[in-house]
């Protein structure tokens, strides 16, 4: 049975808009808040994908968990690493263009660093979770219309690989749930380390995502 209620003293808040991590902790059974951090993401300045999502999930969480005197806050950050190059978001649609031609026809690795603040202790805990793509040739037709639709927005490498991307996708493993942007092994062991218990499995859970 995967909808079951966490039994929790503390609030807890995710740090982030996404849609996404939004779903995934429903999923688990948190009751939570959203509250989005506004952390200046450019702040962070690394070439290595581990370190940039792993810190910026945890600053992520700090700056709300300042705001908020007793909470448990969650953070989490997502990018995607192909030929030796961290992709975030497209900032335009030039940008969004070139990642799309960029992952044309490779395999590359998407990285989520997630991060759990205790706003009352400051106790804090980070991880990360990895999965892989390949992306299948795509058209110059193809990756125009793509780029034209604008749904590549708000997402890192410009795709969302359940969204309008999907058919693009050739073959993908490793963990789905990091790829979707909040993998629920590492977020369950990360909040039983602060004292939260979440009573769904959470490998039953990451097959449930992949059918």
């Amino acid at each position: 049975m995967l909808w079951m209620r966490v039994q929790r003293m503390q609030r807890i808040i995710l740090a982030s808009g996404s849609a996404r991590r939004k779903e995934i902790l429903e999923l688990l059974g948190l009751e939570f808040e959203v509250v989005e951090s506004g952390y200046n993401e450019d702040l962070i300045k690394t070439d290595d994908p581990v370190e940039l999502v792993e810190e910026l999930a945890l600053q992520k969480a700090l700056s709300v968990a300042k705001q908020n005197d007793d909470a448990i806050v969650i953070g989490g950050d997502t990018t995607v690493y192909v030929a030796g190059e961290l992709v975030g978001k497209p900032t335009n649609k030039k940008d969004a263009e070139r990642i799309i031609r960029l992952l044309s026809g490779t395999t590359h690795m998407v990285v989520t660093g997630v991060a759990v603040v205790d706003s009352l202790t400051g106790d804090q805990v980070v991880g990360h979770e990895e999965g892989w793509v390949r992306f299948r040739e795509l058209t110059n037709e193809e990756i125009e219309k793509y780029v034209n639709s604008e749904v590549w927005r708000g997402f890192a490498g410009g795709y969302a690989i359940q969204g309008a991307a999907a058919p693009f996708v050739s073959e993908q493993t490793g963990s789905l749930s990091a790829i979707i942007g909040m993998p629920v092994v590492l977020i369950t062991d990360l909040l039983e380390q602060m004292g939260v218990g979440v009573e769904v499995d959470p490998i039953e859970l990451e097959l449930e995502i992949k059918k």
